[in-house]
């Protein structure tokens, strides 16, 4: 699964340094709200890459779909 819109917008603004509590201010949602969305968006990352490293263990190609 993908991440979320949400998850993608959180992110970014981590990435340019801002708190967790000036993004729930920031996108007018609570703080465990941008936490949770956070936390779903790490475990879904870490979740991508354990699979892939699966992948290039076993030796398996991966083509981009729009191929």
């Amino acid at each position: 699964m993908g991440l979320t819109e949400k998850e993608i917008e959180i992110l970014k603004l981590r990435k340019k340094g801002l708190k967790q509590t000036d993004i729930a201010k920031r996108l007018k949602i609570s703080q465990p709200a941008v936490s949770s969305f956070e936390n779903n968006a790490v475990r879904k990352i870490r979740g991508a890459n354990k699979i892939l490293m699966v992948v290039k263990e076993i030796g398996i190609s991966i083509k981009d779909e729009k191929e």
